[in-house]
């Protein structure tokens, strides 16, 4: 059905993600950021959003642009709108991280009033996206099953944007907004709807229909699969409904909003579980670089799960939230997003070079792009550095900690530099050229395992 349908901007969303995802580790080597300053101060909540908009959410929404049309069988792939979409979300990234700054002294104080503008101009971009996503799923129901996560996910990404618009509006306008007691309850919410509404829930939908593919295991997850989606998507709404409860003064017991968080908490150990059967159902033995290095960033969300336990067990202890958000971004997330983007990027390339002459003469495979053996310590460094600067963060070991994350920089400047090569370089040297069987027109999913990336 898609054949060489490659989304116009999507390698533009990977390289500002990039960008941004580079320059948040170079604020927290130097100091600016948690550890070496409070969570909540200005350049850490700074630094924050450079990850979390900048770099995750415009990486997603750039896969999502290419992976929607996939899961949901429809061949159109969004052009104008995703330039529109991420020119929006940077300029107004742009303004939110001056006003972040302005906020800690260092811009003159009527800078703090882009703070809320940019957050309405990530909002427009935000809408601008979905419009087009939405659209799309809207024309598939009912939904395949990885598209349902990535529904959901949408639908707390606005959740998240709407808070956060407050949040930036109660910093900088204090007599238009004021939340009094009810502002950390509003910051909790924006991270439910962020870290794990958005994030979590899009990239559970994602790697089903990515990972079954790249390792040949059946599509199909059956009653786990729907306890996954039920658990952590209706976990969480409950969760985040009870919150805003809270936060408003309805009376809401404490043990019921416990009880929804762990359903939530349910959800994601069941998606890990059905995760490890996925991979011993395989029919792909050996495994590329990007599905075996997507095993530490599920371990990076076990360890998170479980630590989140140990943060409300101490109470929510400053040094103990830092380094499981940290370990959850970083690990997780981040992890995730690395991997994938090193099957990805070389995929569409191939794509864009090669589509067009598939089944009509010799072909290089999708892995004759990268070279897995130079660039796997790279990936063991960045994940090594991950786990590291976690415990360092936990123990407030501020200069180790930096250095951690010197390392995974160093990791992700070389893993780029793969995907660098990818685009720029041509096939490797002594990689065969083969011919794979004509594939009629209709019939070809984009990230399907075809011929050409057989071992």
């Amino acid at each position: 059905m898609f054949g060489s349908a490659v989304s116009r901007w999507t390698m533009l969303h990977f390289g500002a993600a990039i960008s941004c995802f580079l320059l948040a580790q170079l604020a927290m080597i130097s100091g600016l950021a948690f550890p070496a300053a409070p969570l909540l101060a200005p350049l850490t909540l700074a630094t924050v959003h450079l990850l979390t908009i900048g770099w995750l959410t415009i990486l997603m929404l750039g896969a999502l642009h290419q992976f929607v049309p996939v899961i949901t069988a429809q061949g159109a792939v969004a052009r104008t709108s995703a330039l529109v979409s991420v020119l929006a979300i940077l300029a107004g990234l742009g303004g939110m991280e001056a006003g972040f700054v302005a906020l800690d002294g260092v811009l003159p104080a009527p800078t703090i009033l882009a703070l809320p503008a940019g957050g309405a101009l990530v909002l427009g971009g935000v809408v601008t996206a979905a419009a087009s996503l939405g659209r799309t799923l809207w024309q598939t129901r009912p939904l395949p099953f990885p598209a349902r996560f990535v529904a959901v996910g949408l639908v707390f990404l606005f959740a998240a944007l709407g808070l956060g618009m407050l949040l930036g509006l109660a910093f900088s306008s204090p007599d238009l907004v004021r939340w009094s007691g009810a502002f950390t309850d509003g910051l909790r919410l924006h991270l439910l709807a962020g870290l794990i509404g958005w994030f979590t829930l899009t990239a559970i939908g994602v790697s089903y229909r990515l990972l079954s593919m790249f390792t040949l295991a059946p599509e199909e997850r059956g009653r786990l699969g729907t306890a996954v989606l039920v658990l952590s998507a209706g976990g969480l709404a409950a969760t985040w409904l009870l919150g805003v409860g809270e936060a408003i003064g309805a009376p809401v017991t404490g043990g019921v909003v416990t009880i929804a968080a762990a359903v939530t908490g349910l959800g994601i150990v069941l998606y890990l579980l059905d995760m490890l059967r996925l991979y011993r159902a395989r029919r792909r033995q050996k495994l590329e670089l990007n599905t075996r290095m997507t095993l530490p960033a599920l371990a990076a969300l076990a360890i998170s799960i479980m630590g989140v336990g140990y943060a409300y067990a101490s109470d929510f202890a400053e040094p103990v939230v830092g380094a499981v958000g940290y370990l959850f971004l970083f690990g997780w997330l981040s992890g995730l997003g690395l991997s994938q983007l090193y099957k990805i990027v070389p995929f569409l390339t191939w794509l864009e070079r090669y589509g067009s002459l598939l089944g009509k003469q010799p072909v290089p495979r999708v892995q004759d792009l990268v070279d897995e053996r130079r660039d796997r310590p790279w990936f063991a460094l960045y994940f090594a550095a991950v786990a590291a600067g976690a415990v360092f963060a936990a123990l407030g070991w501020t200069m180790l900690f930096r250095v951690a994350v010197l390392g995974h920089l160093v990791a992700t400047l070389m893993i780029v530099r793969a995907l660098w090569l990818v685009r720029q370089g041509a096939p490797r040297a002594a990689a065969p050229l083969v011919r794979p069987p004509s594939l009629k027109a209709g019939t070809q999913s984009l990230f399907a395992a075809n011929p050409t990336t057989t071992e």
